[in-house]
Formats: C-alpha cells, sequence, structure tokens
C-alpha cells in the first residue's frame, strides 16, 4: 500500500472529518500518539492500534456489484483514499501483504484519515475478496507506480508463512488472472510482481515465503472466463506410466504431509496409472485425467489427480494419444476440428450446462455433459472408443476395448485452476523430493516493521483447505 496524493490536511481536520456526522461507526478517531504526521503520507501505514484487533468486524457491503464476479463484495474504500479514475494504463497486478488483518484493513482504508488503498484484500483462511476501488480508478498501494498498477492485499504478515494458505494462493491466483484478462496484461512474472519489484518502494512485501513458483503455476492453469479448453482422446492410445518409487495421487497440490487420507492415496513403486490426458508440468508435477480403472484410488482422485514426475516413467506425447481429426460440436452449433494434439478451445461459453459432441473417423461418437461457471472457465477431457477391428494408428497401451456403445467421455471438466500448480512434498516426511523456491533471498522482507501495514502481535492462522470441486461427466464403466 502507498500513497501518492498531494493533500495538506492537518491532523486536527483529519480528526474532524472522522468523527463528523456522516462517518461510519468504523471511521474512529486516531487515539493519542497515532496522528497522522507529514512523514506518514507516504506508505507507513501507522494504523490505530484498534485496527490491529485480529477479531475488527468486517464493515458491510454496499450492494453494488463487484467488478470481479467471485468477490464477496464491493465495500468502496473513502474517496479521499484514492483518485477516481486515475488509472493510465494497466502494466502490472501486485502483490501485497497487510501486515494486518482483513476486517480491520478493510475499515481502515474507508477511514478518510489512511490516505491508502488497493483495489482488492484477501482473507487468508477461506481467500474471500473484498473489492474496495473500482478498477478503472487509481488505489493508492504502490506510490509513483499507482496509475499504471492493480493490487491485492493479502491478509497475513511476511515473517509468518502460515499466512500464506493454499486458499490465499489459489483464491489470489483466479483473482490475478481476472484482472490479466480483463486488461490484457501478460500473464508473466514482469506483468505479475510483488510491491517490492516496482521503482521507488520502501517495503520488502510479500518477502521471501511468498512462493513465486506456485503462485504462477496456478496463476497461469486458470480457464478464463467464458473458455472451455479440452482435449479428444483415442482411449485406445492411453499412457500408461509405472512409478519408480512410492509416492502419491494427491486431489491438490499442496504438500502430502498437509493433507488427510481422503485427499491423498499412496502408490507404491512398481503401480502403474493409466491416463488419458496430462496437464502441462507445473513444477515437477502434472494433473492427470485417468482412464477407466486407471488409478488405484478412490473418490476422485479415481478420475483425477495430481502426481509427481520424477516418480514416474515419463509420460506419452500427446500428439500420439490424440484422436486425430475428431470434430467437437457444442450445443449442436458449428464443428470444430480439434488440433495435432487433440486440443480445442471455445470462447464466448455462457454459463451454465452445456455438451459436447465428439466424433471422428473410426471412433465410436460421444458426448459429453459439464457445466461452465461464472468464472473460471471449464476443463474437459473426452475419450473416444476405436471401432472395434478398426485401425487405430498403432498399438494400444491401455483404455478401451473399443465398439461396445460407450461414449468413452471422461470427467474432467474442472472449472479453473482446480487444485494446480505445486508445492512439493516434504522430503523429510513424504515421497516426493521437490522444494518449495522463492523469487527472493531467504529472509528478505521478514522485517515486519517493512511489510504492507504496521507491527502487530503475532497472530494464529487457521489452515482449512478447501474442497476439490470436480464437475463434468459421471464415470461410465465398459463392459
Amino acid at each position: 500500500m502507498q500513497d501518492d496524493n498531494t493533500w495538506t490536511w492537518t491532523a486536527a481536520v483529519i480528526a474532524a472529518v472522522v468523527v463528523g456526522p456522516s462517518a461510519p461507526a468504523w471511521a474512529e478517531t486516531p487515539a493519542a500518539g497515532d496522528e497522522l504526521h507529514a512523514e506518514d503520507r507516504v506508505d507507513h501505514h501507522h494504523r490505530p492500534a484498534r485496527y490491529d484487533d485480529p477479531n475488527f468486524a468486517v464493515p458491510p457491503a454496499s450492494g453494488a456489484d463487484p467488478d470481479y464476479p467471485l468477490a464477496a463484495g464491493f465495500v468502496p474504500a473513502d474517496a479521499s483514499n484514492y483518485t477516481s479514475g486515475g488509472i493510465n494504463s494497466y502494466d502490472y497486478v501486485v502483490v501485497h501483504t497487510m501486515q494486518g488483518y482483513y476486517g480491520g484493513s478493510i475499515s481502515w482504508f474507508q477511514n478518510p484519515a489512511a490516505n491508502v488503498s488497493a483495489h482488492y484484500l484477501m482473507r487468508a483462511e477461506d481467500g474471500e475478496v473484498t473489492q474496495m476501488v473500482r478498477e478503472d480508478d487509481r488505489a493508492w498501494h504502490v506510490g509513483n507506480s499507482n496509475s499504471y498498477a492493480l493490487g491485492i492485499e493479502h491478509e497475513g504478515f511476511i515473517a509468518e508463512p502460515e499466512w500464506y494458505t493454499w486458499e490465499t494462493y489459489l483464491s489470489s491466483a483466479r483473482l490475478t488472472r481476472w484482472m490479466c484478462e480483463a486488461h490484457s496484461i501478460p500473464v508473466d512474472r514482469d506483468h505479475v510482481v510483488g510491491h517490492v519489484e516496482l521503482p521507488n518502494q520502501t517495503h520488502t512485501d510479500p518477502g521471501g515465503f511468498w512462493d513465486w513458483d506456485l503462485y504462477m503455476a496456478l496463476v497461469r492453469d486458470v480457464v478464463p472466463q467464458g473458455e472451455v479448453q479440452g482435449v479428444v482422446v483415442d482411449r485406445g492410445m492411453a499412457c500408461t506410466i509405472t512409478a519408480n518409487a512410492d509416492t502419491w495421487v494427491k486431489t491438490t497440490l499442496e504438500s502430502a504431509t498437509d493433507l488427510d487420507d481422503t485427499q491423498r492415496c499412496m502408490v507404491p513403486a512398481g503401480t502403474s496409472l493409466t491416463y488419458l490426458h496430462a496437464s502441462d508440468e507445473m513444477i515437477g508435477h502434472a494433473r492427470l485425467h485417468f482412464d477407466l480403472d486407471g488409478s488405484p484410488c478412490a473418490g476422485g482422485m479415481a478420475e483425477q489427480g495430481f502426481v509427481f514426475l520424477e516418480h514416474f516413467d515419463a509420460t506419452c506425447d500427446p500428439a500420439g494419444m490424440a484422436a486425430v481429426g475428431a470434430e467437437i460440436v457444442l450445443d449442436g452449433g458449428e464443428p470444430l476440428v480439434v488440433d495435432a494434439e487433440g486440443r480445442f478451445t471455445l470462447t464466448g461459453v455462457a454459463p451454465g450446462a452445456h455438451t459436447l459432441d465428439a466424433s471422428a473417423a473410426e471412433f465410436v461418437a460421444g458426448l459429453a455433459p459439464f457445466d461452465v461457471e461464472v468464472f473460471p472457465g471449464a476443463r474437459v477431457v473426452i475419450g473416444l472408443d476405436p471401432v472395434a477391428g478398426g485401425d487405430t494408428g498403432g498399438d494400444s497401451t491401455g483404455g478401451s476395448e473399443g465398439g461396445e456403445g460407450t461414449t468413452g467421455a471422461r470427467p474432467g471438466g474442472t472449472a479453473g485452476s482446480d487444485g494446480d500448480g505445486p508445492l512439493p512434498d516434504d522430503p523429510s516426511t513424504g515421497p516426493d523430493t521437490g522444494t518449495a523456491t522463492r523469487a527472493l533471498p531467504p529472509g528478505f522482507g521478514e522485517d515486519e516493521e517493512t511489510g504492507c501495514g504496521c507491527v502487530q502481535g503475532r497472530p494464529t492462522a487457521p489452515a482449512w483447505l478447501m474442497a476439490w470441486l470436480l464437475l463434468g461427466l459421471g464415470r461410465r464403466r465398459r463392459r
């Protein structure tokens, strides 16, 4: 957060505004010693101590629709804390750490004494998002970079990594991708940055504990609004890989040690997995959409899961698994031919229930129902069975016997970033041997005095795990 305005109010004027009859109940008069001085107008964030209460109530939403469809609400910052219509261009999404708590920070931005703001604020325990400044207005969060940067304030403290929860990473990645798509901001580390990385800043947030590799993997994997990203696969060419070490299939890419037994499945060395599609590599992991009976795991992990690639044989060439020449038709519309790897992308798809028809020469046609959320979009994997006796162009490595009238459509329509971007397992307690990396040196930015807020007491952070939402088809078994 940083102030870029040039007002010259005195502390007396500020106090008069704060306690005036029109001030909201949470816009309280600063206590003795908490008044803003001239030198505090540039990103020092000496909030009155009362705003540092972790139980500070979140102010009610205004009732206006937020720009971001997944935001809990729009709670406007005080008009004196941002510049209306002041964005000149959209060049950066900036990651901040509050050095404080969600409710208190929202309330402080509504106080005219604050002289700071951000576009969005995020709660750590569940990733809830509140918008406070419209995306076409200039929030005051990064000083002389404010006119071309959008900002997200994340609840927590840079010296305490427990605040950077899985819920924070997943929710923040979706929000960042939303803003990148809405304003044509490139999805890369040159344009998705930390507060510390912009010029002439006095803060080091989000600090060395923010996992940039995990975060960017999640951002890249989000399916944009109104898109359907899919692949049509020859089930006769389903890929089988074998574990070379005891390892895990996981519902998310958190460390296996952070998951319970409903979210992880131990796979002993020598176990084979048969899949229809593998995602791009995400920090040493891939999301596999399994063929029927291709996974030894139960529940959702029988249909898809995340694996550590070093613990398996090399994955197969996607082009060798594609249903070559397949056409897909959305809701009875115009046909679209998949590419050489069986991939397709549909845009402008309205939220709601849809169906995809998939067909190709020498394959049994398939029908795949799926749902599209308001945001993010949907991901769909469809496996087609070869016609009995047909030449599939190669030896089968697993999958369908073909020709028995099954659609071959497999679940895989997961909405957006459905638990993507890995956090490698702790090598001392789990089978995965990767380690999380940091964009900044160890210890950098861990001084509480230099975070995006004022110094506070140590919190106790809950670490709830979000449910992993799997959309798409129910399993259809072959004979």
